[in-house]
């Protein structure tokens, strides 16, 4: 046991669902990348190993992010957030794309490196300054990278712009910002993207992906369960489930949908494992944020808490994002299941993401520990005979 705990360092629990949910992702990946990998001239195998290779990755993420002093996060946080935010932009307004291909390994989405950064950075800026929450100017001040991040994220991805934003404005309210700034920005922006809305519906071409947004609205709203499109598809996936489902490897959608191993991994999952397994998947997710929650409560360091939970937040509404719309609850929106969609840069920077929080459960054990040392040492002292 003594072994394991020092090549898992960090909080246990955070290890065993984080183990837990890379075990039901090779099984999911391979039984739903059979469309995928045939239109991309490899084998179901070929394809879950390369994402094997990407968990293996991942585990050295989390296993090496815990052995670094989460300190180190503050310090190289702002070149980390500059450097994610230039490749941003050169993506997007250079290329026009959200993704960069990289020969050999996969294509890298610089968005996701881009959320992770922005959090290290939130962290850091709001742990500074922490001294001047109560200044007039805190709050816009302190949402000028977000704004400058969500606003790089959106054209090609509004959803996760979104969930970025939501994640940075509950770190703010943790940090202890005014309410009554917060929720001024909030409504400011509110209108922002209301006058944005009616401008890109008065025009004649649209404005970045809105035409996207506004069908894929439009498909949730009017649903016709004549057309096989993705959305319908998930629904009977997740209805033909049940409660035990068709069990391991007896999908059927999940061997239809282009994107069944990523952005519709979950009901793949219901499909074989049933609707039980489902509400397990959920409760493995809860119990990863409550986790993270138990570690920052326990921080003495502002930064140490805001770190786990910002990323504890990312990982829980992405996550309650994608299920909901595996089961057509909302829209659909592009959302991997973290830790459990196929590879790449998002299961990557997840993985950076629970590394540091392992790094603050670290410090938390070894200031547990040092606590427990000199209240054992105490007793014996006071003990001794005076001489």
């Amino acid at each position: 046991m003594r072994k394991l705990s020092a090549i898992f360092r960090g909080d246990k629990y955070i290890w065993v669902v984080f183990i837990a949910l890379s075990v039901v992702s090779v099984l999911a990946v391979y039984t739903s990348i059979g469309f995928t990998a045939r239109h991309t001239g490899r084998t179901p195998l070929m394809a879950t190993l390369k994402h094997v290779a990407f968990i293996g990755a991942g585990y050295l993420c989390v296993w090496f992010g815990g052995r670094i002093n989460y300190k180190y996060y503050a310090r190289f946080s702002r070149l980390a957030y500059i450097a994610s935010v230039v490749i941003l932009f050169v993506v997007l307004v250079i290329f026009g794309s959200r993704w960069i291909r990289i020969p050999v390994i996969s294509s890298f989405q610089p968005s996701e490196i881009a959320k992770i950064c922005l959090v290290f950075l939130m962290a850091t800026i709001l742990s500074q300054y922490k001294d001047r929450v109560e200044d007039k100017y805190y709050v816009p001040v302190a949402l000028v990278p977000v704004l400058i991040t969500c606003g790089l994220i959106f054209p090609e991805n509004l959803s996760s712009a979104i969930i970025t934003f939501v994640v940075c404005v509950i770190m703010m309210f943790v940090a202890g910002a005014r309410k009554s700034s917060l929720a001024k920005c909030l409504l400011v922006i509110v209108m922002a993207g209301v006058i944005f809305a009616l401008v890109s519906v008065s025009l004649d071409k649209p404005l970045f992906r809105s035409e996207t947004w506004a069908s894929r609205v439009d498909k949730w709203l009017h649903p016709d369960p004549s057309v096989y499109n993705q959305e319908n598809m998930a629904r009977m996936a997740v209805a033909r489930g049940g409660l035990v489902g068709a069990g391991i490897g007896n999908t059927i959608h999940g061997r239809l949908m282009t994107q069944s191993h990523n952005d519709f991994i979950y009901a793949v999952i219901v499909e074989e494992a049933g609707s039980l397994f489902g509400l397990l998947i959920l409760a493995a997710y809860s119990v990863l944020y409550l986790r993270c929650l138990v570690v920052a409560r326990h921080s003495d360091k502002l930064f140490g808490k805001l770190i786990c939970v910002g990323i504890g937040t990312l990982v829980y509404v992405q996550a309650l994002v994608h299920i909901s719309v595996s089961v057509g609850v909302i829209p659909v929106t592009g959302q991997t299941l973290p830790f459990v969609s196929y590879g790449g840069s998002a299961y990557i920077s997840m993985c950076i993401g629970l590394g540091a929080v392992q790094s603050v459960a670290q410090e938390v054990r070894r200031r547990e520990r040092r606590a427990e040392m000199d209240a054992a040492a105490k007793p014996s002292q006071e003990a001794a005979p005076a001489v």
